[in-house]
């Protein structure tokens, strides 16, 4: 008996990659005529078009949503598609593709279409922060302005380099928060440069500020920064972008179930390249929480 043709939504974003996302929605759309399946075409307009084409075609009951784009339309298909049936099907095309990279997925859309007629798949963790579900990684405190600052700037730089000049943009005028951090097994309370709350080991296109996260793996993973001098946050950066700053010492490593950070003055945490929240902030793991299309 023939297997049955999936149900499949694609959703991408026009803007997304700088033109990557409509050549590459292209090329899936030819994969999946070749493959002899007929999607549902939706195209984003903006920012959380996203979440509401995809809780729209999940309340439809397709099989599988597909999505082009980068970490930030991800993380709006992953609040509708958080514990349903429906499986992600992702196409990274973004500015910052850090979870599809962390599924080990590349931008192959033959390889995604074969996952899709298959029924090849696998699940994975998402974290949750006060009720929003992101993907790859929350930041608090410095890290948190940086990607602000990358949100809003006009400087024509794109990925790790626009992240480095925000640092250094950032930097000077940034002054640490104090703060309370509970996690299963202990606390910390003190002044904060930057906590980094993880389901995946990089964000910020491939920055690597958790190098021992997996995202299937029941955890987060936090890298808790306490404040450096200047010139040591500027011998710190190229030790992050590489994984080893585990070694310096304002640097501790935690992995938990939970974790719940209060500050002393309102501070948000950005994740997915987001504003997700703002304190104080009770963040969680969902372990298994989103079946997501991949090649055996």
């Amino acid at each position: 008996m023939p297997a049955a043709v999936p149900s499949i939504a694609l959703i991408h974003n026009p803007q997304a990659g700088r033109g990557k996302a409509p050549a590459a929605a292209r090329r899936l759309l030819a994969a999946l005529a070749g493959a002899g399946l007929n999607p549902k075409e939706l195209l984003t307009e903006g920012r959380g078009h996203a979440e509401e084409l995809v809780a729209q075609a999940v309340a439809q009951g397709v099989d599988t949503v597909m999505v082009v784009g980068g970490d930030g339309t991800m993380h709006e298909a992953a609040q509708a598609l958080a514990g349903s049936q429906a499986a992600l099907a992702p196409l990274p095309a973004g500015r910052c593709n850090d979870f599809c990279r962390a599924l080990g997925l590349e931008p192959d859309p033959e390889a995604l279409v074969a996952a899709v007629a298959t029924g090849s798949s696998r699940t994975v963790d998402l974290a949750r922060v006060n009720g929003r579900i992101y993907c790859t990684v929350g930041a608090v405190g410095f890290d948190a302005e940086v990607s602000r600052y990358v949100d809003l700037m006009k400087a024509p730089l794109w990925g790790q380099p626009a992240y480095i000049y925000a640092v250094l943009r950032t930097l000077g005028r940034y002054r640490p928060p104090q703060v309370c951090l509970t996690w299963d097994d202990g606390q910390y309370q003190g002044p904060l440069f930057l906590a980094a709350v993880a389901n995946t080991p990089t964000y910020g296109n491939q920055i690597r500020i958790a190098p021992q996260a997996v995202a299937d793996d029941g955890r987060l993973d936090i890298c808790l920064v306490r404040p450096p001098g200047a010139l040591r946050v500027l011998r710190l950066l190229p030790s992050v972008l590489k994984g080893t700053h585990g070694k310096v010492p304002e640097v501790s490593f935690l992995r938990t179930r939970k974790v719940e950070i209060t500050c002393d003055r309102p501070m948000e945490l950005w994740a997915d390249g987001e504003p997700v929240a703002s304190s104080p902030l009770k963040v969680e793991i969902l372990p298994r929480a989103l079946k997501v299309a991949a090649p055996a």
